[in-house]
C-alpha cells in the first residue's frame, strides 16, 4: 500500500503546480459538496470563532476555506516532487520576509524556539532553507534547522509524510532534525551546547494527558493548549518567536518572524502561549479561510 501512495504521489508530483491548482479545485467541491468532509465540525468552529459574522458570510469563509485546503494538498502533493531545492527556489511559492530577525535572535540567544500553527501550509515548512531570496548569509541551514511532528498511527503513511516533508533537502535520508514529539525533550538536552532552531506547531489540544497544560481563550472559547515548547525554551533561555504565514496571492505564501521574547527564562511559559495566541488570532481575523477548521481545538476538558 505504501509503494502504490508513494508511486501515485511520485508521478502526480512531477505535474506542473498550475496543472495541481487546476485540480485542486475539483478537489475542493467533491471535499466540500460531495463527501461532505467535516463540514459539521468547520462550520461550528467558524460560527463559534466569529459569532459576530452573519450565516451567510460563515458560509462564504467555509467555502473558500475548502478551497485553500484543497490547495494544501495539492502544494503538498508537488513539493514532494522537489527533490533538490532549485525547484522550489523558482517557484518562489513561499518567501521569507524577514530573514534579518530570526538571524539576529539566532545571534543573541542560545537557540531559537519557533512556535508556528496550522495557518499557511505548515507542510513546506521543510523547504525553508530555500525560502530567503535576499542572497545573504541565512542562520536556517540543514544542520541547525529543527521541525517537531507527531507520529502517525500508521507506518506506512508516517514513513511517506516524513520522505514528502524532507524531499528538497540537500541530505533528506540523512536529516537528523525531523523530530519526533516524544523525543524532543531529550533531543534539545543532548545537544544544548548547540545552536539550534526548533520548529514547534502548538496550536493543536495537547497530544498527551498532560498534567499541567494551560487554559487559554482562544477564538472566544477557552481551550487547552501544549505549553511544552515554552518550557523547553525557558529551560535553555532560548529566544522565542511567532511565525506568521500569511496567503500574499495563490501559490505564493510569505514567513514573517514575529518576536515574543529573547530571553525565555525571564517570562513565564503561560505569558509566552498567550502572546502566541494574541498573534495567532490576529492572523486569523485577517485571513479566517486560511487555518486548518477541520480539527476540533476545544475539546472538553476535566475542571
Amino acid at each position: 500500500m505504501n509503494f502504490l501512495l508513494q508511486s501515485l504521489a511520485s508521478l502526480l508530483a512531477l505535474l506542473p503546480l498550475k496543472l495541481h491548482y487546476a485540480l485542486s479545485r475539483l478537489l475542493a467541491f467533491l471535499a466540500e459538496k460531495i463527501f461532505r468532509y467535516r463540514v459539521g465540525v468547520v462550520k461550528q468552529n467558524l460560527s463559534c470563532s466569529f459569532p459576530g459574522k452573519e450565516a451567510k458570510e460563515i458560509k462564504q469563509i467555509q467555502h473558500r476555506f475548502y478551497r485553500h485546503l484543497a490547495d494544501v494538498i495539492a502544494e503538498t502533493i508537488w513539493f514532494g516532487g522537489c527533490r533538490k531545492p532549485e525547484r522550489l527556489r523558482r517557484s518562489h511559492l513561499v518567501e521569507m520576509v524577514n530573514p534579518e530577525e530570526i538571524n539576529r535572535l539566532y545571534s543573541i540567544a542560545p537557540s531559537v524556539m519557533v512556535l508556528m500553527s496550522h495557518a499557511g501550509n505548515w507542510e513546506l515548512i521543510g523547504g525553508i532553507g530555500s525560502y530567503d531570496y535576499t542572497g545573504n548569509p541565512t542562520c536556517v541551514q540543514e544542520d541547525t534547522f529543527c521541525v517537531v511532528y507527531l507520529k502517525q498511527s500508521t507506518p506506512g503513511w508516517d514513513k511517506f509524510l516524513k520522505r514528502n516533508r524532507t524531499a528538497p533537502l540537500l541530505d533528506s535520508e540523512g536529516y537528523p532534525g525531523y523530530l519526533e514529539s516524544r523525543q524532543v525533550v531529550r533531543y534539545v538536552f543532548e545537544h544544548k551546547d548547540d545552536k539550534k532552531i526548533y520548529n514547534f506547531i502548538t496550536d493543536q489540544h495537547p497530544y498527551f494527558k498532560a498534567k499541567d497544560f494551560l487554559r487559554v481563550t482562544f477564538l472566544h472559547r477557552e481551550c487547552e493548549s501544549m505549553k511544552g515548547a515554552a518550557e523547553l525554551a525557558r529551560r535553555f533561555g532560548m529566544a522565542v518567536c511567532y511565525m506568521s504565514m500569511p496567503v500574499e496571492s495563490r501559490g505564493h505564501y510569505k514567513i514573517k518572524y514575529i518576536p515574543i521574547c529573547e530571553n525565555a527564562s525571564e517570562k513565564s511559559a503561560d505569558d509566552i502561549m498567550r502572546e502566541f495566541y494574541r498573534l495567532l488570532e490576529a492572523d486569523i481575523e485577517a485571513q479566517p479561510w486560511n487555518y486548518l477548521w477541520t480539527h476540533n481545538r476545544w475539546k472538553k476538558f476535566p475542571n
